[in-house]
């Protein structure tokens, strides 16, 4: 039996060789339950906190160089295992369902501006109760502008803006992190020749969850050349449209060593605290194993091209 590889929408394997302990290790991250409280948290606390295995930190340098600087030297002392470097956020997309929904307003507007929001947000006496006892809007505790403090949460748009990622920064961005980088964000083999060229471990084929660029390819379907550039010198990644198990197995069918998943685990956490985020995985996990028994597959290494049918366009990557 084979899965039909359709034009998909925007949106296991052993750990991998550069971020293992000596055998048998087992990539392990168990998310605790966060709310704002658990936000204000230092690093090296979600570290000891959250898992006992190897443990990645995505890093967006925001607040400017200087400021990265000290995230990744914090990020070093917790016990971090390695860096995953964003790149396809030089600015915020268009996030339309935040605009109807207030976002700007609520979080940096004036009282005046609030005004129309009161009626929902008097409707919710529990949640609201709980986000003033929680100290309201948060700063970002690891977002540190020198001189200034802890940026605060309203101004992370303009500090993209102005913080955008360039080859060039890997440079220091080495010199100050001698752990293995993966480099998220790539949809092209331009793009993952370049991140191998500068010293990537791993490379994340990610589209950001359709949220940036309007109209840029889904990350499966981009998967496949990412994976070709490559040619085997560097582990790749998925990242975006996992929400079952046949998704995780397209994945690996093309190539990919592993996914990520984001919102499936906020699905979870706003549904459910820690016990959502279980359930979720579970759900992904149950598919999974689901999946591979209706393939008539023994387990995920043995997965290949074999058991998808790739569409005669995507033919030649």
């Amino acid at each position: 039996m084979r899965i039909e590889l359709d034009a998909p929408g925007p949106d296991g394997k052993p750990v991998p060789h550069w971020l293992s302990k000596p055998a048998p290790a087992v990539l392990k991250l168990i998310v605790r339950k966060m709310g704002p409280r658990q936000l204000r948290l230092a690093l090296r606390d979600h570290v000891k906190a959250g898992s006992s295995g190897p443990v990645l930190y995505q890093l967006y340098l925001l607040g400017g160089r200087a400021a990265g600087e000290a995230v990744i030297e914090r990020a070093r002392v917790a016990g971090f295992a390695g860096l995953v470097v964003t790149i396809d956020t030089p600015v915020s997309g268009i996030r339309e369902r935040d605009h109807r929904n207030g976002m700007k307003e609520l979080i940096s507007g004036s009282l005046l501006q609030k005004i129309p929001f009161l009626p929902n947000i008097l409707s919710h006496p529990g949640w609201l109760i709980g986000f003033l006892l929680d100290g309201g809007i948060q700063a970002l505790p690891n977002v540190v502008i020198p001189g200034k403090g802890p940026m605060p949460l309203l101004d992370v748009n303009a500090a993209l803006a102005s913080s955008a990622v360039t080859w060039a920064d890997f440079s220091w961005i080495r010199d100050c992190w001698r752990g293995p980088i993966v480099v998220k964000g790539v949809l092209t083999g331009d793009d993952a020749r370049r991140a191998v060229d500068e010293g990537a471990a791993a490379i994340s084929v990610s589209n950001h969850g359709g949220r940036q660029l309007d109209g840029v390819p889904a990350s499966l379907r981009a998967l496949p050349e990412v994976v070709a550039a490559v040619n085997g010198q560097v582990e790749i990644l998925m990242d975006g449209g996992i929400r079952r198990g046949t998704d995780i197995v397209k994945a690996l069918c093309l190539g990919a060593r592993a996914v990520l998943c984001g919102r499936a685990y906020a699905y979870g956490l706003a549904a459910s605290g820690e016990a959502g985020i279980a359930r979720a995985i579970e759900i992904l996990r149950a598919d999974l194993d689901r999946t591979l028994r209706l393939l008539g597959c023994s387990s995920v290494a043995a997965l290949d091209r074999s058991y998808v049918n790739v569409p005669k366009s995507w033919e030649g990557c």
